[in-house]
């Protein structure tokens, strides 16, 4: 099977890439920067080429229709940090809202298109929500991840597929996300903040890879929650990786107040997906786990990254 991968230079697509590679997918991945330093990159070499899909569509999409993809995936999207989509919406709103309405415009009749949304949708609950809870955003990220589900299930196209994950970590991830955050402390001595007492839910990126190739096999229409049962406070999520360093919470965090709109707890309901056979496999600890090798293996060149590299990749 032809899968096209946008966003693939960051380190979810990558996952995917890496995923696939072992159930034979031919992959072809489109990211907008070229391929990064080692400790994000991971030394994995693919067919991967630099299209800025907001600037660059048209040409883009040509490459596309090229290698004739059977299933295009999309991880494209503007994240960053949340709080920044209150200073800057429109960059938030011109891709992740304009682009996938772009993708979805353009789609062959062979061609399925599995969207890759944000649980940040619903906002904060006190218990686990599935795919028809009401949708209550706390940023303009939120919005416009939830405009961009809006819009393509309104098409009622029984080819294309959202995707709300929970939060995902991986190794190669960016060092502002909390986890690798945690480890560059653990591996710098230089205490990083954090803020507020928010839970959320935390899955390996392997894990949103097998919820996906479970739908490349298995075409289903509509929106999946993927994610854990349980979710955990960020204090502890920090600790366990203080834990995996022999260290303590206090020698890795300084704790701050939250910031202005956070949502305070992330939870989802996966059982409609998980009826098609897909469950997590991969614990927070080993995961955890892993992430702290991942950090020793590459620590002197993490620490040395130059600052773009260390909070924007």
């Amino acid at each position: 099977m032809r899968v096209c991968i946008l966003g693939a230079g960051g380190c979810f697509g990558q996952n995917l890439v890496m995923y696939l590679s072992k159930f034979g997918y031919t992959v072809l991945g489109i990211g907008r920067s070229p391929v990064k330093p080692e400790p994000y990159s991971l030394g994995f070499q693919y067919d991967y080429r630099i299209w800025h899909l907001v600037d660059q569509f048209d040409s883009a999409w040509e490459d596309i229709e090229g290698f004739n993809p059977e299933v295009i995936v999309s991880f494209a999207a503007h994240a960053g940090l949340v709080p920044q989509s209150w200073v800057y919406p429109e960059a938030f709103y011109a891709t992740n809202l304009l682009l996938p309405v772009k993708i979805a415009k353009r789609l062959d009749k062979g061609c399925r298109y599995i969207h890759i949304g944000s649980s940040e949708v619903y906002g904060s609950n006190d218990r686990p929500v599935g795919e028809t809870a009401p949708i209550r955003c706390a940023s303009p990220y939120a919005v416009s991840k939830a405009a961009a589900d809006l819009h393509l299930m309104t098409l009622k196209d029984d080819r294309i597929t959202v995707i709300r994950p929970s939060n995902c970590y991986c190794p190669g991830q960016a060092l502002y996300r909390l986890i690798p955050r945690a480890v560059l402390s653990a591996i710098s001595g230089i205490k990083m903040p954090l803020q507020g007492q928010a839970q959320k839910s935390y899955m390996h990126s392997e894990d949103l890879s097998s919820a996906i190739e479970l739908l490349l096999r298995n075409p289903q229409p509509g929106i999946f929650n993927v994610g854990p049962e349980i979710p955990i406070g960020i204090h502890k999520v920090v600790d366990l990786v203080a834990q995996a360093f022999e260290m303590g919470l206090e020698d890795i965090a300084e704790v701050k107040p939250g910031r202005l709109h956070e949502d305070q707890c992330y939870w989802l309901s996966s059982e409609k997906i998980m009826r098609l056979g897909w469950k997590p496999v991969i614990s927070l600890g080993q995961g955890i786990d892993e992430m702290a090798k991942w950090g020793r293996k590459y620590a002197e060149k993490i620490i040395n990254l130059p600052v773009e590299y260390q909070f924007h990749a």
